[in-house]
């Protein structure tokens, strides 16, 4: 069984995308469970693609944030996102298609294992300046000196 649960270590500093990426790690464990358990092809359909739009949802979402904060990866960050919709498209549009297989343990496991680093790694290099947004607004973090100078 794929195992995957949200945990303090995947805080990104922001409330918001942290609920996100639990709703995330949620879905990926009903689609593991209803594929595990043999359910119907409308079952796992209808999982997956609550799980892909959902993900686009969050992408959306997380862009936004780092576009107001300022972050300066956001180009990079937005390109593995769209890889990943790519590829979440392509499994949705077999499995449609009538290609079972399309989404089996192997296919769960490497969305997990995508989720997981894209968190720890490449979410978490967006910390310091998605921490600040609130509102909608923010300041990168070379803007607060700490000492009461503004850059």
């Amino acid at each position: 069984m794929v195992s995957i649960a949200w945990s303090e270590a995947f805080s990104v500093g922001n409330p918001l995308l942290d609920s996100d990426h639990r709703i995330l790690f949620d879905l990926l464990v009903q689609l593991f469970d209803a594929t595990d358990t043999g359910q119907s092809r409308d079952v796992v359909g209808s999982v997956l693609s609550a799980l892909s739009e959902y993900a686009e949802h969050h992408f959306r979402r997380e862009e936004a944030m780092m576009a107001a904060s300022g972050y300066p990866g956001l180009e990079a960050h937005k390109a593995e996102h769209r890889q990943l919709e790519a590829h979440v498209r392509d499994i949705c549009g077999r499995y449609r298609a009538g290609e079972r297989g399309a989404v089996d343990e192997q296919v769960v496991e490497l969305l997990k294992k995508w989720l997981t680093q894209h968190i720890q790694v490449t979410d978490k290099s967006y910390r310091p300046w998605v921490e600040r947004v609130v509102d909608g607004g923010a300041k990168p973090p070379s803007e607060k000196l700490g000492d009461g100078r503004q850059s």
